[in-house]
């Protein structure tokens, strides 16, 4: 069963989002980030948990602060600003992926 989960992170240095990214693509994880400090990702196997998540990313993160917020409600709603033409669309992915 599919997991989604929102990720915050506490000032992440660009090799650390490149490490995450690895662990992401590991995970054949679908994933969002298009502003600082968060993150999106779906778990279409639905094969992780938050805890596991925050562990991998106390590592990445070098025991940065983190929350990982596992969404289970499939009626949740979102609304959000930001570039959506179609050369650059911030809200294609949540449209295309976060709830399917």
């Amino acid at each position: 069963m599919k997991k989604r989960f929102v990720i915050c992170i506490n000032d992440a240095t660009k090799a650390q989002e490149e490490a995450f990214i690895s662990f992401i693509r590991d995970h054949n994880l679908s994933w969002w980030h298009w502003l600082s400090n968060l993150w999106l990702l779906s778990d279409k196997e639905g094969k992780l948990t938050a805890a596991q998540i925050r562990d991998e990313l106390k590592t990445i993160f070098y025991n940065k602060q983190n929350l990982v917020l596992e969404i289970t409600n499939e009626k949740d709603t979102w609304a959000g600003f930001g570039p959506n033409t179609d050369e650059r669309n911030m809200f294609t992915w949540l449209k295309k992926n976060w709830k399917k």
